[in-house]
């Protein structure tokens, strides 16, 4: 979680939320997973998604959207995991200037308030990380 910056700063009463997704043949899951991210409550919220080489679509999918809050990284040689997925968009994108960085599964589907719980939790506790319970359905 990066040091939170003034809101007002970015020109928003909403705190920014920068959340990164690892992707690798998600196309069952992505549309859902990215249309949950994208309607959270209370937050503005930016989508970085790194794709390890999909053969499936997503990445085609993903740049197709057109939304201004999304941005794909540039194609690279696969990790081969999804824990180097992630490390790549840790050591690749500057969350520097961010009031809070989130990371996603390619595989959930977020509750609107997700991330608006996270901040206010976080900023209650004075908190530096903070991690969500999972809600199971089969």
């Amino acid at each position: 979680m990066a040091t939170p910056r003034s809101s007002s700063a970015a020109g928003s009463a909403k705190p920014a939320v920068t959340v990164l997704m690892a992707t690798y043949n998600g196309m069952p899951w992505v549309p859902e997973q990215v249309a949950s991210i994208l309607a959270q409550e209370r937050v503005d919220v930016t989508l970085v998604v790194s794709d390890d080489s999909s053969t499936d679509g997503t990445r085609e999918w993903l740049a197709g959207l057109g939304d201004a809050r999304l941005r794909v990284l540039p194609t690279i040689e696969p990790s081969g995991s999804a824990a180097r997925n992630f490390f790549r968009l840790l050591r690749d994108v500057d969350v520097a200037d961010n009031e809070y960085v989130a990371l996603a599964d390619q595989d959930d589907t977020w509750s609107p308030d997700k991330l608006a719980t996270a901040v206010t939790g976080l900023a209650a506790h004075d908190a530096d990380g903070w991690s969500c319970d999972v809600m199971a359905f089969f």
